[in-house]
């Protein structure tokens, strides 16, 4: 091949390369400017949420996935909607139903989600996040709003959601004061009318687990939500109650797994505005008839009825002791000990000054009931689960972690844009061989 040749076949190759590298540049600015008109989400709960996209062009479009992350949770979850055989049909949903345990998301809850495009060229789109509330589809609601705390109801009940919301907040305000809370995340309190409206939403846990805090009212601390059965006459006490535990979540910094029950249950007892005296009637039947518990054993409240209510009115009885038996603070020096991943016991020591076992027989002294034996100061199996076998905090940024690994889209092949580049290299420097050993020939 003579240089004049080999010059005219490096301009062909030069103009077919920036002509396909313009071409794909073109194809990626209309995608990313027209191909998505609108998207959003649809709540169905309790059988679960419906995500829709509107697009101009289903024909361009090889994989559609919608990512979405509840707030307070680690991890985006994501599924892929079905590109449907009739290429006419320009909006694409897909359901994503809430009826399993492992996909439960309890409504109030918020979420960030947004869709990712993946075209037939080897380009893909990102859309724009966008946020909502998942509520009860089933129902029309209104809010009241205070500092923290959000209260959402249907009905002409607004008077009652008034009396929540004040009840909550000063719950909120005294509760975090006294562990130590600094900063608090908004709230959503949803209250319902009566708890037949509640039960297909509620989580539901054993017949054996006594109390009408199970059936009346029920808090997520991860997903910063309270339900709540406004219609009882208890609601003010179970509100109060149920928003504790996310407070003592917080409070342990979303650790709560390492607060024994017995304490988590004690503190929201304590906040409870409408305590029921059965509690303390029940501990004065316990303290008769020998039948307190150690505290070591209850990380998990026992099946017989009577026993767990004897299981609250001990554990109210407990904190109300240290409260008043020790300086102002120690409660919020305690949580942050927990936060800490120590033991309870290490916490204890580090917060009053000897173990869980040695502050128990002072609150027993006190109570002239018979003090824990040596073989029960003993740390149980359970009692040293600690905030240390929780996942490790994931970062919450933009770039969610992925609660699924078998995405059909990564890898870490070259771009097209990259690609023309590489070869208009390579064709650069043959031809300066070429014509460097033309030149010495």
């Amino acid at each position: 091949m003579n240089f004049k040749t080999f010059n005219l076949v490096y301009r062909l190759i030069f103009f077919l390369i920036a002509f396909s590298f313009f071409t794909i540049n073109l194809n990626v600015i209309s995608a990313d400017e027209n191909i998505v008109e609108d998207f959003r989400f649809t709540s169905m709960i309790p059988e679960g949420i419906q995500f829709s996209i509107d697009v101009s062009d289903v024909s361009l479009i090889e994989d559609i996935q919608v990512k979405f992350k509840i707030d307070g949770r680690k991890t985006v979850q994501y599924e892929y909607v079905e590109i449907p055989e009739d290429l006419s049909l320009l909006t694409l949903t897909y359901f994503f139903s809430t009826s399993k345990a492992d996909r439960y998301i309890p409504p109030g809850s918020s979420i960030t989600y947004y869709f990712e495009l993946f075209f037939k060229d080897g380009t893909k789109l990102r859309t724009e996040q966008k946020k909502g509330v998942v509520l009860d589809s089933r129902f029309e609601w209104n809010k009241v709003s205070g500092e923290i705390v959000d209260i959402y109801f249907h009905g002409p009940v607004g008077r009652r959601a008034n009396k929540l919301l004040e009840a909550c907040e000063k719950t909120v305000t005294q509760m975090s004061n006294l562990l130590g809370v600094t900063e608090n995340k908004p709230i959503s309190v949803i209250m319902y009318n009566n708890y037949s409206e509640m039960f297909d939403v509620v989580v539901k846990k054993s017949e054996t687990q006594a109390g009408s805090l199970i059936t009346e009212g029920q808090a997520f601390a991860t997903e910063n939500v309270v339900l709540v059965d406004g219609g009882s006459r208890s609601a003010l006490g179970v509100s109060t109650h149920e928003i504790t535990h996310v407070i003592v979540a917080r409070a342990s910094e979303d650790s709560y797994l390492g607060v024994p029950l017995w304490l988590n249950e004690g503190l929201a007892e304590l906040a409870n505005i409408e305590q029921d005296a059965g509690y303390d009637r029940y501990l004065e039947w316990a303290i008769d008839t020998g039948r307190i518990l150690p505290f070591s054993s209850l990380n998990r409240f026992p099946g017989n009825p009577n026993l767990t209510l004897v299981a609250y009115g001990q554990s109210k009885s407990f904190i109300e002791f240290l409260i008043n038996e020790f300086p102002a603070g120690s409660m919020s020096k305690l949580m942050q000990n927990i936060s800490e991943k120590k033991s309870i016991n290490d916490s204890f020591k580090d917060t009053f000054g000897k173990d869980l076992t040695e502050i128990e027989n002072m609150w027993r002294e006190k109570l002239g009931i018979e003090l824990v034996l040596s073989e029960d100061k003993k740390e149980s199996p359970e009692e040293n689960l600690h905030a240390d076998q929780v996942a490790d905090s994931l970062n919450e940024e933009d770039d969610f972690h992925l609660s699924r690994s078998n995405g059909s889209c990564g890898g870490s092949t070259m771009s097209f844009e990259f690609y023309p580049f590489g070869v208009l290299l390579l064709a650069f420097f043959v031809k300066r061989f070429y014509f460097n050993r033309r030149k010495r020939n």
